[in-house]
């Protein structure tokens, strides 16, 4: 008995007798072949593959990150964050920009809830019931890479399936961003709920002005989700359904596919049984994690749901990858998940383990080559 498996566009299918091979020269043969096959000549891990990055680069210049995002990831771009080149663009300062109650003291480089004040908030109100997304744009100076990337889109246009976008996620920026107490602003139920309304409103803007720049074309929007790896610990009480609920009320209506960015492991239940369309994680250091929830896993699958598993890592270790350690990688995730389940056509996103804005642009660089092997294999 055969599973089969959509990578990209192609289909594999294998039999689950033992079978000696090297991963990394692993080539999946289309229908109708039925067996799993070697081929030592092949470089990349299949004919199609699904790549893109995460958001942030050590970069200062805006259009050397694009020049790099567009010679790597054509079919999947994604545009750029360079915390090193100003601090508006770390991931909470970008997408706080003229949410009420929030004070960003540029000199002192910090950002926070100042409970005690009110003003703005009705407003902010009447903005969110009328769906008025343009009073939560996002400026050029918070986000130039956004507005350079859309300016220079044409330049790849032909090769593009998805362009994706990235916001920080609820949990993250309720547990990150803190009131005038040092206290986490998710412990707050008035000014959460502010925060969640704020990021579900960018979101939406940010989606709408691809669409306005690019009309139909297909999008993809990440909420990353650093501060998931705390949850269940004995540091966060929070229960497991208001993480679910918050991340839903995000995620509600945005007309994109909608995933989320865990960069470490979790209790990987919550994202699966949440509203996401796509799980990323860091599959360079915990690669076997999901596959712990494998009934949670099976049915998100079952439910059209895609996995992106982070194969290169976004840390210095990525000088010591190869293009064969990665696609072993790759391909030891391939066959966990075909055991799973057999996912639908382009439901496997490769990505890099998280961002890459704590490298130095020499791992940067690495880091976005090894991810193109994947795909194409030069």
């Amino acid at each position: 008995m055969g599973h089969g498996l959509w990578t990209g566009r192609k289909v594999i299918s294998y039999y689950l007798t033992p079978i000696t091979y090297n991963l990394s020269s692993l080539y999946f043969i289309p229908p109708p072949v039925i067996e799993m096959s070697l081929n030592i000549g092949v470089k990349s891990i299949c004919e199609e593959t699904m790549i893109t990055g995460i958001g942030s680069f050590p970069f200062t210049s805006v259009d050397e990150a694009i020049d790099l995002i567009f010679s790597t990831c054509r079919g999947i771009p994604f545009w750029p964050q360079l915390p090193k080149r100003s601090p508006l663009e770390n991931m909470y300062t970008t997408f706080l920009e003229g949410v009420p109650c929030v004070v960003n003291d540029e000199e002192k480089n910090t950002v926070y809830v100042d409970t005690t004040r009110t003003e703005g908030i009705e407003e902010f109100y009447e903005n969110v019931a009328g769906d008025n997304t343009d009073a939560f744009a996002i400026s050029d100076r918070c986000a130039p890479g956004f507005y350079r990337f859309l300016e220079r889109l044409p330049e790849i246009r032909d090769d593009v399936q998805f362009i994706k976008c990235q916001v920080t996620g609820p949990f993250s920026m309720g547990l990150g961003l803190k009131d005038e107490n040092d206290k986490p602003i998710i412990y707050n139920f008035a000014f959460y709920d502010v925060i969640k309304k704020a990021l579900h409103m960018k979101a939406k803007w940010m989606i709408r002005a691809v669409q306005s720049a690019y009309p139909g074309v297909d999008i993809i929007i990440f909420f990353d989700e650093p501060y998931m790896v705390s949850f269940g610990s004995a540091y966060v009480s929070i229960p497991r359904e208001d993480v679910i609920s918050s991340l839903n009320e995000v995620l509600e209506d945005l007309p994109a596919r909608r995933g989320i960015h865990v960069c470490g492991n979790t209790d990987w239940s919550v994202p699966f049984q949440s509203d996401v369309d796509i799980v990323n994680y860091d599959a360079f250091a915990y690669l076997d994690t999901v596959f712990y929830f494998n009934e949670d896993l099976r049915e998100f699958l079952d439910r059209g749901g895609w996995i992106a598993p982070g194969v290169v890592p976004s840390s210095p270790d990525v000088m010591q990858e190869t293009p064969d350690t990665v696609r072993d990688r790759a391909a030891s995730f391939i066959e966990k998940v075909a055991a799973v389940a057999a996912p639908d056509a382009e439901s496997i996103l490769f990505t890099t383990s998280c961002g890459l804005g704590s490298l130095t642009e020499e791992e940067a660089r690495r880091a976005m080559k090894l991810l193109r092997q994947i795909a194409y294999g030069e």
